[in-house]
């Protein structure tokens, strides 16, 4: 009966959550494809016997798969076609030809390597314990929070630079304003990324944590 009741509200729940005036089942399985596949990576990241992040490679894929690939392209898939009315189409052939989607998936799959990585920097004394062979316990916690805290530096100034560029190449108010906002954001981002992470002891847990949280 349980069963028969949460069947019931959750096709209430589909009906009532699209306001459209089209069907709503395709841009559902957009969504459904995007979740289930973050779901699936996540599991295999932490469940044993499989727990991939053991594996430093392995572990930073299922983080960047998710952040840089499957959530990005399937929620914009998802919006083109809930919102825009745009015609359905799958989660690999948005990530694949949809160059809107590209520079997206770039930046979040970069900063999804950022945060694979740099999550592992506090944790060194649990993983050597654990044998968990992460690039923190390989290289150095020093290395690899520097490393990171440049990259990230670097990416935010890439696209700063990029936007504001894009700025100047458009007639249009709306898009002069938005980029340049996102360009100035994006720098101001960088420079908290530097002078933030400048103060930071590599060797400190505590003080790691913090600036990985504040990251996210």
């Amino acid at each position: 009966q349980s069963l028969l009741v949460s069947s019931q509200s959750h096709q209430q729940l589909r009906l009532c959550w699209c306001p459209f005036s089209f069907p709503c089942g395709w841009e559902l399985r957009i969504l459904n494809v995007a979740l289930w596949g973050s779901c699936i990576l996540g599991t295999l990241y932490s469940l044993p016997p499989f727990r991939l992040k053991r594996f430093p490679a392995l572990a930073a894929f299922c983080i960047v798969a998710v952040r840089g690939s499957l959530i990005n392209a399937g929620f914009f898939a998802h919006a083109k076609a809930a919102a825009f009315g745009k015609p359905f189409v799958s989660v690999l052939h948005t990530f694949l030809t949809e160059r809107s989607c590209w520079l997206t998936n770039l930046f979040f799959g970069v900063f999804g390597i950022v945060i694979a990585l740099m999550k592992d920097v506090p944790d060194v004394k649990g993983d050597k314990v654990a044998r968990v062979r992460t690039f923190s316990v390989r290289l150095g916690q020093r290395q690899v929070f520097w490393a990171m805290r440049w990259l990230l530096s670097s990416l935010y100034v890439a696209f700063s630079v990029g936007f504001i560029n894009q700025t100047f190449r458009t007639g249009e108010v709306i898009k002069m304003v938005c980029r340049g906002s996102l360009g100035l954001l994006a720098l101001v981002a960088a420079t908290f990324v530097n002078k933030a992470g400048a103060v930071v002891d590599p060797s400190n847990s505590e003080e790691v944590y913090s600036y990985y949280m504040q990251l996210w």
